[in-house]
């Protein structure tokens, strides 16, 4: 009988691809190890084996493979051209759409992806409802590395931009984090962002569709003072979110983080790869640490993680556990038509700082009590979720729009997020909410829902 001998070859351009082609070919386990024993050196050092390739092979991608010069950040995927939307408005085009470090770990685990500011992004891996039960009932993980990171330096970093967001920045420490809106002089809200407090700088840490836009905002404010700007470009970011995220963290890592205050961070100066800062958020409601670094994609960190059980969430859980946990988000609650005193969570607004941008407006609602919206919890019957923009009316009276909704596995039921006129609802009150035609019925609930 004769024998066919299949020949593999797997062309791998970066470094953090290595270990999932790795797990990829030792699928079928065979009783011999060729990798080890004959193959590319980096195979055999991946997760730690010790070293017995006997030479390193010279490995070549063809140019047309080589989409990326720096294989920790820059590969770009082709995009199609965007043709025009229906309703005849021009389309931008977009030549590239950037993909996040990690791509290769989230293609592995079978990630969904969509584009969001120009990036390719895991929306989910198996189900939305497996991917909450897991931040909600143990660990999971997520991929933010698209965000953007700015430094701010100079002597007058911390006054400048102390006048510019809703926090006071004057009583932080290095080691230390708070998140902080950008208004204009109407107390409008023109962008959202975290501060990290770091000795000889602040750094901002910013969803990718807003990095442009507080970028300007910055250079319009900057007039004589001495401080600069620099973007440190893309960085690695993970969440870790559940109840066992600080065990898993110190288990996998080997850092502990138990010991953290909420909206502090530490550095881990003894990783082989660079400094990753870990600092402890509440994002979602539940724990929640994140691990960035503008050193490094963070693959090391992914794979450990992964192999402690922490699964891998997409945007579309994120999502959920937001808005189940009432939290706003930049474009979806809170925008230029939207009163900072409508949306933000009251650890962002200060009181007492004296004087910032739309400052004497947030004072007079807060003191005066002239704010006649709120952002509301609605518990949604049926199973269709209304989306953002929906009218929401009661006793035939339009009295707001939905923001945010989805369907909560956790509830079973539809939860939405929505901004209404105080002087119009009541908990015992049932609302409508048009749904292209369909009136949903909903009724006011506590946030947050979980």
């Amino acid at each position: 009988m004769g024998a066919i001998l299949r020949v593999e070859v797997l062309l791998i351009p970066c470094e953090e691809d290595l270990a999932v082609a790795e797990r990829t070919v030792e699928g079928p386990r065979l009783s011999h190890d060729p990798f080890r024993k004959h193959g590319h050196l980096a195979f055999a050092e991946v997760r730690g084996h010790r070293l017995q390739t006997k030479a390193r092979p010279n490995m070549k991608v063809p140019p047309q493979f080589a989409w990326t010069t720096n294989c920790g950040f820059s590969r770009r995927t082709p995009q199609w051209p965007i043709r025009k939307e229906s309703n005849g408005a021009d389309a931008s085009v977009v030549s590239f759409m950037q993909e996040l470090a990690l791509q290769s770990y989230h293609d592995f685990d079978g990630a969904l992806f969509r584009t969001e500011a120009g990036w390719s992004v895991p929306a989910g891996y198996r189900s939305v409802d497996a991917e909450e039960r897991a931040a909600r009932t143990r660990a999971g993980m997520i991929d933010l590395s698209d965000r953007a990171k700015v430094a701010l330096t100079g002597s007058e970093r911390v006054p400048f931009l102390d006048g510019l967001v809703t926090p006071d920045l004057k009583i932080l420490t290095p080691g230390t984090s708070v998140y902080a809106l950008l208004l204009n002089e109407k107390s409008r809200v023109l962008g959202d962002l975290r501060v990290y407090v770091f000795p000889d700088s602040l750094v901002l840490d910013i969803e990718a569709a807003q990095k442009d836009s507080v970028l300007r905002i910055l250079e319009r404010a900057r007039v004589s003072d001495d401080v600069e700007f620099h973007d440190m470009g893309p960085a690695g970011h993970i969440e870790v979110l559940g109840p066992n995220a600080d065990s898993t963290i110190a288990a996998a890592l080997g850092v502990e983080v138990r010991g953290l205050a909420r909206d502090s961070f530490l550095t881990v100066a003894s990783s082989r790869h660079g400094s990753p800062h870990i600092g402890r958020v509440q994002s979602t409601g539940t724990i929640g640490y994140t691990i960035w670094s503008p050193e490094t994609s963070l693959y090391d960190e992914w794979e450990k993680l992964s192999r402690a059980g922490v699964s891998p969430i997409g945007r579309d859980a994120l999502e959920l556990l937001r808005i189940e946990t009432g939290i706003p988000r930049f474009g979806s609650e809170m925008d230029e038509n939207t009163l900072a005193l409508e949306v933000a969570p009251a650890s962002a607004l200060s009181f007492t700082k004296g004087c910032y941008v739309g400052q004497e407006i947030v004072a007079r609602g807060t003191y005066v009590g002239q704010v006649r919206r709120k952002l509301l919890g609605l518990r949604v019957d049926g199973d269709l979720a209304p989306v953002h923009g929906d009218r929401v009316s009661s006793d035939g009276r339009e009295v707001g729009f939905v923001t945010s909704a989805a369907w909560s596995p956790s509830l079973g039921r539809v939860v939405a997020l929505a901004i209404l006129r105080l002087d119009a609802v009541s908990p015992q009150a049932m609302l409508f909410i048009d749904r292209g035609g369909w009136a949903l019925r909903g009724r006011l609930s506590p946030l947050p829902f979980l």
